[in-house]
């Protein structure tokens, strides 16, 4: 009965899909997983562990550059007791800083959810995340048009801006679902793996109240997240496929990111000792639509991946930008490595 009770945030989703401010977002987006969709907390591993920094459009605003900082944890529980299904944990905690004006966001997320193997091959889960975020901005870092006087730029100028202390908190909701389909294994001759995740998820559920001017306040959109990643094994080599696509939906604003790697496996993992630990790097590129080309490379060894990227701007704003967009590294701990197993719900 309760799997079945996981098709509720499905039907919320449906709804809300019609709702319509832009969140931070990361290109490599099977580093953040949480960010993606809370659904993903618990999904993959019994443990992971992850942090990311992005930098970007430096060529933009060269003294204060756009940077996201992000750290996340998730895990299982009770699954030795459970075995075929268990509960997820998820925190996720990020700074991001924006601009001249120092504008930063600092926001705090704690997931909880449920997963329950559907069969040999499937799994279906669900995620609840709710946090709160803190917005501040340093105004003494802005000029306006009323303080230059005579051509010449006065600070003690008034600004005559209705704004605001320059910084506010509030909380924040949001729900996310997970089907995830696996057969086969990576690590043998074989290479017959082939392993489906589909999701979906809505964030910002209640429409929190925003501003930095004190007369008047705006709606942070609810965000909508649609996306899918497989990863298929060429059978008797050491190659896979992992083509992906995200779409996000945010008020007037929407995203497509399709892309794929190229996975070579370096090193085969001993499945039975764990002594021989295994290796494999990952290659390949993103679109982010009418906006970037995103190249990037993942190494992979044993349970620790980095990830570098770079975003090259093909937008309107080349001009300003030379098409340089945002260098993007990642680290993550997990364990088990999850291409060891033959279910997403075995567990080691």
């Amino acid at each position: 009965m309760k799997k079945y009770l996981l098709v509720v945030p499905f039907f919320c989703l449906c709804i809300l899909f019609s709702a319509s401010g832009q969140d931070i977002h990361f290109s490599q987006y099977n580093l953040t997983p949480l960010l993606v969709n809370p659904a993903q907390a618990g999904a993959y591993k019994a443990l992971e562990v992850t942090a990311n920094y992005k930098s970007q459009w430096s060529s933009i605003s060269p003294n204060a550059p756009y940077q996201t900082m992000m750290l996340s944890y998730d895990g299982r529980f009770n699954q030795k007791k459970w075995k075929t299904r268990w509960l997820a944990l998820g925190v996720n905690l990020f700074n991001d800083k924006a601009g001249d004006g120092g504008m930063r966001t600092m926001q705090g997320n704690i997931s909880f959810g449920y997963h329950t193997q559907l069969s040999q091959k499937s799994t279906l889960g669900g995620c609840l995340v709710g946090g709160y975020a803190m917005r501040s901005i340093d105004y003494s870092k802005l000029t306006w048009d009323e303080q230059y006087v005579n051509g010449a730029y006065n600070p003690s100028a008034s600004s005559n801006e209705p704004v605001s202390s320059g910084s506010y908190g509030f909380a924040d909701f949001g729900l996310g679902v997970l089907y995830q389909y696996t057969k086969g294994q990576m690590y043998s001759s074989a290479n017959d793996m082939v392993i489906v995740h589909v999701g979906a998820a809505a964030t910002h559920l209640n429409s929190p109240q925003y501003s930095f001017y004190a007369n008047s306040k705006q709606t942070l959109y609810p965000k909508i997240t649609g996306h899918f990643e497989a990863l298929i094994g060429i059978k008797n080599s050491n190659l896979s496929l992992i083509p992906g696509l995200i779409y996000n939906h945010q008020g007037p604003s929407s995203e497509v990111l399709p892309g794929c790697y190229f996975r070579y496996m370096l090193k085969e993992e001993s499945k039975f000792t764990g002594y021989v630990k295994g290796a494999s790097i990952m290659i390949g590129t993103h679109y982010r639509v009418k906006d970037a080309f995103i190249p990037s490379v993942q190494f992979e060894m044993a349970e620790y991946t980095i990830g570098i990227s770079y975003d090259f701007n093909v937008s309107n704003l080349t001009t300003a930008t030379s098409a340089k967009g945002g260098f993007e590294i990642s680290l993550r701990y997990g364990n088990p490595n999850p291409f060891l197993f033959k279910s997403a719900a075995s567990f080691q």
